[in-house]
């Protein structure tokens, strides 16, 4: 009777230990003992890392004015917003996917009578231009004329065979607002891009057209203007580029390839202008010496 009473005891006592919980106290003045800490921030100064490239000993203090200047001027035309820049080279729509998507369409090869009487329709409003007529906007701006919307990053600033006399290429207008301007003496409204650099962005975006083996959509044109080919005194097929035959590529006709080692630096009374040196002219024989032009 007393072991089992004992025993009673004793489970009873051990189901209340269970029951209540409680730490031992070794334990929890340990954990009263970790609660008291407390964190402080550390008291040495803060470490500047220098950018990369940069010395040590250059310090702010030693930056000169006019460095800060053109810093500020700098950021003040990056933040500036688009449409107030001078500059509008930063202008290339075309790298732009939604631009490519509202432009491109997948390679269709069939061609139907209304595509054809579309393309009628549109060729109507591209306007022709001649050899004659692109060469002699292939010089400087004089007068009332104005130069290349690009600025600096004017093509005519970045041919191989011209160094020290390279210049901004004169904008490049069509004939219809050619005959505006010396009808009424009132150049367009926007800026235009020369010869060489519209050249140049039409080659751009119809390479890359055909780099990512699309189409362009029908209503979809690169070109206001195209070249003669074929003809005297005009330029051969193979300077020109032009959509394949059953895929349309955004040009409905030729129009002349730009290529920077193509054009050579004369000056003729006086005006800088660039020669088409390496463009044959059809049935002209070229020499495989011909020497390189000199700037």
């Amino acid at each position: 009777m007393k072991s089992s009473t004992s025993s009673s005891s004793s489970s009873s006592s051990s189901s209340s230990h269970w029951n209540t919980f409680e730490m031992p106290s070794s334990k929890r003045q340990k954990t009263e003992e970790a609660a008291s800490y407390s964190f402080q921030s550390l008291t040495n100064p803060i470490e500047v890392t220098p950018d990369i490239c940069q010395s040590d000993s250059i310090t702010t203090e030693q930056q000169t004015a006019s460095l800060m200047v053109a810093e500020t001027n700098f950021f003040n035309q990056r933040n500036m917003d688009y449409w107030h820049r001078q500059d509008l080279s930063h202008l290339r729509p075309y790298d732009f996917p939604y631009i490519r998507a509202l432009l491109q369409q997948p390679a269709c090869e069939t061609l139907s009578p209304e595509d054809i009487k579309h393309k009628e329709h549109v060729r109507v409003s591209i306007q022709v231009v001649t050899r004659a007529y692109e060469e002699k906007y292939l010089c400087e701006a004089i007068g009332k004329q104005r130069s290349c919307v690009l600025g600096e990053q004017c093509q005519g600033l970045h041919l191989p065979y011209v160094t020290e006399n390279a210049f901004i290429v004169r904008e490049f207008l069509l004939p219809t607002e050619e005959e505006e301007y010396l009808r009424t003496g009132n150049l367009p409204t926007d800026e235009r891009l020369c010869l060489m650099c519209k050249r140049s962005e039409i080659a751009r975006a119809f390479i890359n057209i055909r780099a990512d083996g699309m189409g362009v959509k029908n209503n979809v044109i690169l070109q206001d203007y195209r070249n003669i080919v074929g003809e005297t005194g005009e330029y051969c097929l193979e300077d020109c580029i032009v959509s394949s035959h059953c895929i349309f590529q955004g040009l409905l006709d030729p129009i002349v390839l730009h290529l920077r080692n193509a054009y050579r630096l004369k000056v003729n009374e006086g005006v800088r202008y660039y020669e088409q040196w390496r463009m044959k002219y059809p049935g002209q024989q070229t020499h495989f010496l011909t020497k390189a032009p000199r700037g």
